[in-house]
């Protein structure tokens, strides 16, 4: 009972960090309406890769030093920031390029793909996107020495790394699905330029934002 109370807690504040808006949302909408459902369920899935890095970082005490040293945790900041204005930057640009999205018939694959992008590409912007999050450095190693010590059993760890794992990907893939569903996606057909544009200024204001915060 004790360790499902625990897990409980764990989990509704696992829940909570990853509903509150960031890149990790912007990065979701932006795949799924600009290239469709399944792009947007691949950035969901490279998103929980990148929690499951952090995770890993965790529980092998790396993340602790990492947040301990100035000098990396600065370097994954400047890092992540310059990955999220890279992609806004790129967002801006592609939205002057393509003036028109195509949708497709079957609207659960959403618009239809460019050519600069892949399955791939979008797991792994998902990916990178929480990878070089240094306040998930932060997160992670402030929650789970909440409800980790060293005689926690392994199978525990694989417990709450497999819960917050698991609630990235549920979360962001049933984004992409709203986002994608045939009578939502057709009052942004027409607009698709603007939500590109959009996302990309949310992100260059992210990555600013992370610059320049201490």
């Amino acid at each position: 009972m004790e360790f499902l109370l625990a897990w409980m807690l764990m989990a509704s504040v696992s829940l909570a960090a990853t509903m509150s808006p960031g890149p990790a949302f912007v990065m979701t909408v932006r795949s799924s309406m600009t290239y469709g459902r399944a792009f947007g369920i691949a950035t969901a899935f490279g998103l929980a890769a990148g929690v499951m890095a952090h995770v890993i970082f965790v529980l092998l005490g790396v993340s602790f030093i990492i947040a301990q040293s100035v000098f990396l945790y600065n370097f994954i900041r400047y890092a992540g920031a310059a990955y999220l204005l890279y992609i806004g930057v790129k967002s801006i640009l592609s939205a002057r390029k393509n003036k028109k999205i195509i949708a497709v018939p079957d609207v659960n694959e959403g618009a239809k793909p460019k050519k600069e992008t892949s399955i791939s590409k979008s797991m792994l912007s998902g990916f990178l996107t929480n990878l070089l999050n240094p306040k998930a450095v932060i997160y992670f190693t402030a929650v789970y020495t909440q409800f980790i010590t060293l005689d926690t059993p392994v199978t525990t760890h694989l417990i709450y790394g497999a819960t917050s794992v698991s609630i990235e990907f549920l979360w962001f893939m049933g984004v992409s699905i709203v986002l994608t569903h045939r009578a939502i996606r057709e009052r942004f057909v027409a607009c698709m330029q603007w939500v590109e544009r959009i996302c990309g200024g949310l992100m260059i204001g992210l990555g600013v934002k992370l610059a320049l915060s201490k």
